[in-house]
């Protein structure tokens, strides 16, 4: 690579981070961010379901606030999408899970500044109407875009925590099943970007 190459990536980097630095007190959920979750069917099938539809912040202060919109379920199959959205989470009285907590703001500048690391977080879930504590440990580094948090082990969920009994036991006789798991793993990829700043 010629001098005069090298020396404009030098330059585009050093402007990105500047920005990056500069503006970091507000992020955003961004494009490619998802919530997944396995459910295991006759102790030995498994099968990944994601949401498609998730926003929310990050403040300078390290308070998070992601919202997880419960009809954009994806299972891969439309009918079980279906049958989860009324019979398992209830859209129409609960439309979107929430998913709040409180980080460490030092260590969102230090990934900010190009340094990856795993921080732990205290998470409130709110769903179907309950609310539950859960701790989980972020990778939280640097991206092209912002930065990347992901869980690094996944977090359990019981539907009897929040109150799914009822609709798993639903979705378990309509399928013809022997057994849904009542305990679901649920990993968290959240890419977060800089909030554009409002013109004055």
């Amino acid at each position: 690579m010629s001098a005069k190459p090298k020396a404009k990536l030098v330059v585009l980097c050093a402007g990105l981070m500047c920005c990056v630095s500069a503006a970091w007190a507000d992020w955003q959920v961004g494009a490619g961010s998802q919530v997944q979750f396995i459910s295991i069917k006759n102790n030995a099938i498994g099968e990944v379901s994601h949401f498609e539809t998730l926003s929310g912040t990050v403040t300078d202060s390290g308070a998070v606030s992601v919202k997880v919109a419960l009809a954009s379920v994806e299972t891969n199959i439309g009918i079980r999408n279906e049958r989860m959205q009324k019979m398992l989470f209830e859209v129409g009285l609960y439309p979107e899970a929430t998913i709040t907590a409180q980080v460490d703001p030092e260590a969102l500048g230090e990934a900010v500044s190009g340094a990856s690391g795993v921080v732990p977080v205290s998470l409130q879930i709110a769903l179907h109407g309950e609310v539950v504590n859960k701790d989980a440990s972020f990778r939280v580094a640097p991206t092209a875009q912002g930065l990347s948090a992901t869980t690094v082990q996944p977090i359990l969920l019981s539907a009897s925590e929040f109150a799914l009994e009822e609709g798993v036991a639903a979705l378990q006789q309509i399928a013809g099943l022997n057994t849904i798991s009542r305990v679901i793993p649920v990993t968290v990829d959240l890419k977060l970007v800089p909030v554009e700043p409002e013109s004055p």
